[in-house]
């Protein structure tokens, strides 16, 4: 018994005693908050944004293992593939490896044309609903033409997402700038600038474009479509309008007038005007628009 340990002071006993009652209570687990950081709309498009581009990013290399780019269509695609089994021919583990990343392109094509689809039947279904409520209520009075109108506005107004607007800023803003630096430009600029506002105005909305690189020209592919057509007629309306609404402002102004750069304010107020117009307005509604031969 000589060499039996000394007993433990009494706090350290009280606190063994403690932390041994301590361990024996339940776990209880706290429920978990949620970071309202994230939740934030800037920050939920910027994640967004970034799943997308690792997406792109993750499928590219199937599309450089082609020799293809990331905006080939089927046709292109089909091509290709054609080509690079008839080169393989006698070796089989290349022919496969060229079959399996046709094969992948095909079905990430393919989910791609279904998202797209989905958006349309979901955009049908609203438009739908809308008019069936219309039709359980009163009756709107009918204007001839002005409620033509006012439906055609309601059809194509659409409100553009941060992506389209940054792009329509960059567009406008950059070519009224270079029109102030260089003013015999404004002119030639003026006389067409309808045109560049209708084709974006048909452009919005059509199935690939957000898969086409920055910078990519509106009037490339086929332009044979009737909302393309409804695009035009749109921009030379409000070209018109604005081009009205321009020469009355800028003549009401005697400090504009009397500037060197009293043709630039009118033009500067057009751009503006078809700049508006092609951040809020999609003639393209979903698949099954009318071919027009032009």
């Amino acid at each position: 018994m000589a060499f039996a340990p000394a007993p433990l002071p009494t706090s350290r006993a009280t606190t063994a005693h403690h932390l041994s009652a301590v361990s024996a209570l339940p776990k209880v687990s706290l429920p978990k908050l949620s970071n309202p950081y994230k939740s934030l709309p800037w920050v939920v498009s910027r994640e967004e944004r970034r799943a997308k581009r690792d997406f792109e990013y993750g499928n590219a290399a199937m599309f450089r293992e082609l020799g293809l780019p990331y905006n080939a269509h089927y046709e292109d695609i089909k091509a290709r593939t054609d080509i690079l089994i008839a080169q393989y021919a006698n070796d089989v583990k290349k022919r496969i490896q060229v079959e399996v990343a046709r094969d992948k392109i095909y079905m990430l094509r393919l989910n791609q044309r279904m998202d797209q689809l989905n958006k349309d039947d979901l955009a049908a279904s609203k438009k739908e609903n809308a008019k069936a409520a219309v039709r359980k209520g009163k009756k709107p009075m009918r204007i001839p033409l002005i409620s033509g109108l006012v439906d055609f506005a309601h059809e194509v107004y659409m409100p553009p997402d941060e992506a389209w607007m940054k792009r329509q800023y960059i567009i406008w803003g950059l070519s009224t700038l270079f029109c102030l630096i260089n003013p015999p430009m404004v002119e030639n600029f003026a006389r067409v600038n309808w045109l560049a506002a209708g084709g974006m105005m048909g452009y919005r909305g059509m199935p690939g474009m957000e898969d086409r690189e920055p910078g990519s020209n509106p009037f490339r592919g086929r332009r044979n479509k009737a909302h393309q057509v409804q695009a035009m007629g749109v921009a030379l309306a409000i070209w018109v309008v604005a081009k009205a609404v321009a020469e009355g402002v800028v003549m009401r102004v005697p400090v504009m007038v009397a500037s060197r750069s009293c043709e630039w304010f009118k033009f500067a107020i057009v751009q503006g005007v078809l700049c508006l117009s092609c951040l809020f307005v999609q003639t393209y509604q979903g698949e099954g628009g009318r071919d027009l031969m032009i």
